[in-house]
């Protein structure tokens, strides 16, 4: 292979997987974020709304280890 495609490709997979992750990171800041701006009634409600995203972070992650990626 050509030394030129080849270092054009990994060029274009490092951009496409920084894309992901920054789709990836702003998706879960904007959840925290939602859970922030609620009012929380107490200590124990925040936690709980913490616990979700915490469990929905879980679920992807098995998901996406099941599918292989």
């Amino acid at each position: 292979m050509d030394k030129t495609f080849v270092e054009e490709m990994r060029k274009r997979v490092e951009k496409e997987l920084q894309e992901k992750e920054l789709a990836v990171v702003q998706h879960w800041k904007e959840e925290i974020e939602k859970t922030l701006k609620k009012p929380s009634e107490s200590l124990a409600a925040l936690q709980l709304e913490v616990k979700n995203i915490t469990l929905r972070m879980e679920n992807r992650l098995k998901v996406l280890k099941k599918t292989g990626f």
